[in-house]
């Protein structure tokens, strides 16, 4: 255990920006729930811990030799928090991952609001739907906002970045999109789609990824508003889906 230094402290707050995330393959975990998971089920893929004193004692003893104490001004000077925790963990990402065709997964199409993908990826876990992939322009899993919203299920799902289009002609997906002009989704059985592609915020699924949808589909509504957010639209076909 150790003070955290002043070079500490400048490569941990430069975690707060993508490229460096990217460059790193490290990210900030804040928040004592998220934290205590990671220290339970994760902590083979800790880089530092970093807490107040007073948090230090209880930690356990076997990682002492990666805990940073910081004084309160120095732990929100590195968080990503409007209101720093007592605790903040430099995670390595996981590259220890593989798709697997035989389960479902979400296929997102430029989704670009963080919240939006941090809840998609919460609301697939409380389905058992585990496996993300993501086109390249889909808002950053690591970004602050998305794992706060994720409330810790970015532990437990899978997420892939890569160029979409391709991936789809890789597998043998048989893919439900949420389009308009889609069939309602109850009068579909659902349980024949393997993929469930969710579309770009403002302009929905790109054209190019239409021609991959084997079965459009969509949530009736009976008021005025032009359509749901994604998170909300998403929820509604996994609760579905998943039966």
């Amino acid at each position: 255990m150790q003070k955290i230094s002043q070079k500490h402290l400048k490569w941990i707050k430069s975690l707060h920006l993508k490229k460096n995330r990217d460059k790193e393959q490290s990210f900030i975990v804040e928040g004592i729930k998220i934290c205590d998971e990671v220290l339970e089920n994760y902590a083979h893929r800790i880089q530092y811990v970093v807490c107040s004193n007073d948090y230090s004692h209880e930690l356990p003893k076997n990682l002492e030799s990666i805990i940073l104490t910081a004084s309160p001004n120095e732990l929100s000077r590195i968080s990503t928090l409007k209101t720093p925790n007592s605790i903040l963990i430099v995670l390595k990402k996981d590259h220890q991952i593989s798709f697997n065709p035989s389960e479902k997964v979400i296929l997102l199409d430029d989704i670009q609001d963080p919240g939006n993908l941090g809840t998609l990826i919460r609301t697939a876990d409380w389905f058992g739907i585990s496996q993300f992939v993501c086109s390249k322009k889909t808002a950053d899993l690591f970004n602050a906002k998305a794992l706060q919203s994720t409330m810790g299920s970015f532990l437990r799902v899978k997420i892939w970045y890569v160029e979409l289009e391709s991936f789809i002609k890789e597998h043998n997906l048989n893919i439900g999109g949420a389009l308009l002009d889609g069939t309602t989704f109850e009068n579909e059985d659902l349980s024949q789609m393997n993929a469930l592609l969710l579309g770009n915020e403002s302009r929905g699924i790109s054209d190019s990824m239409r021609t991959h949808i084997n079965m459009p589909i969509r949530i009736d509504g009976k008021g005025s508003a032009e359509s749901l957010n994604v998170a909300i639209a998403g929820a509604i076909f996994m609760q579905h889906w998943s039966k």
